[in-house]
């Protein structure tokens, strides 16, 4: 009995330090989990300088955009085609992320459709998107990122690097969206 009470009291005399030491876990694992506005959208930083492939490809109007034109831009190159559904939800919250900051970030669409062209404009119309979309009909410039899931999205700093890359589908309606982005390419 003695020995019983003994080791109660020992318990007891531990919790205190058990509890601190709990709580100092806790808020150092909180601390850590107040991260970066990338980190939160999920944008997944190159940890390696790597210069964004060049493409030439043309846009559902007919015009030709070779990304080298592009330079001194922040650029958000998305990969997408009308078969995925994440891709398709996707296009009306990637015009309204666009709404006022045209000037600050270049938003390119590049569906890699194979030879759809007319659908990619059906849709496009039907989901009243204004942001020039990239045709990628063999998905050569798709392969030359290295896709292999879509929808993707590559950030390219104004240098021509790719700085980030965000896999799957996001709500770029979200305030997170604009920080990250923000984050990422130092714009106020």
């Amino acid at each position: 009995m003695k020995k019983s009470i003994g080791l109660l009291l020992v318990i007891l005399a531990m919790v205190p330090f058990i509890i601190t030491s709990v709580m100092a876990q806790d808020q150092s694992s909180a601390s850590s989990q107040i991260s970066s506005a990338c980190d939160s959208f999920g944008v997944v930083k190159s940890q390696v300088e790597r210069k964004a492939p060049s493409f030439c490809l043309k846009s559902l109007d007919g015009n030709q955009v070779v990304l080298d034109d592009l330079k001194g831009k922040p650029i958000l190159l998305k990969f997408w085609a009308t078969w995925c559904p994440s891709c398709v939800e996707e296009l009306p919250m990637m015009e309204k992320f666009s709404e006022g900051r045209k000037d600050q970030l270049v938003i390119l669409l590049a569906a890699i459709d194979g030879e759809k062209e007319k659908k990619v404009q059906r849709l496009i119309k039907e989901k009243k998107v204004t942001l020039p979309v990239l045709l990628d009909p063999k998905a050569k410039t798709a392969r030359s990122y290295g896709v292999n899931f879509i929808p993707v999205s590559f950030l390219i700093s104004q240098e021509g690097l790719i700085v980030g890359t965000v896999v799957g589908e996001r709500d770029w309606v979200s305030p997170k969206a604009w920080s990250a982005v923000k984050e990422l390419f130092d714009l106020r």
